[in-house]
């Protein structure tokens, strides 16, 4: 009975601390040899260079 409640609130515990949303990366970086990999999602106060026609017309950019 006592292994039981302890093995209960154990995983009560770990339950509760676990995180809810999952993991977002928002930039990566990589360097292999010469080459650099820069990748993002546009969430930074720099977007990137990079604007569709459609959203250019509109001043979006």
């Amino acid at each position: 009975m006592k292994r039981g409640l302890c093995l209960c609130l154990c995983w009560l515990g770990l339950v509760a601390c676990a995180p809810h949303d999952p993991l977002r990366i928002h930039r990566a970086d990589v360097k292999v040899g010469d080459t650099r990999i820069s990748v993002s999602d546009g969430s930074g106060s720099h977007p990137g260079s990079f604007c569709p026609p459609g959203q250019a017309k509109k001043g979006n950019c």
